[in-house]
């Protein structure tokens, strides 16, 4: 599979850019949507408190990747 892409530079620099994308909305949506959810939860703060760091980590692992591969992949080449 990897020769495939490889013999289309041009199909894999736009799966790259989807799945780049992809990671970056995902991220954003963690980050936005985690606080929200705590908040109007039922559940106990200190319950809500693990899901908001999971979410939010999550988030922001998934944000801060997308930019260090899109930095890095602009600079390579």
């Amino acid at each position: 599979m990897l020769g495939w892409l490889r013999g289309r530079p041009a199909k894999a620099r736009r799966l790259a850019d989807r799945i780049l994308e992809g990671m970056r909305e995902v991220g954003v949506l963690c980050l936005a949507f985690a606080p929200l959810d705590v908040a109007l939860s039922q559940s106990p703060l200190r319950k809500g408190a693990a899901v908001l760091l999971l979410f939010v980590g999550l988030g922001a692992f998934l944000f801060g990747g997308t930019l260090v591969f899109e930095w890095r992949r602009d600079h390579d080449g």
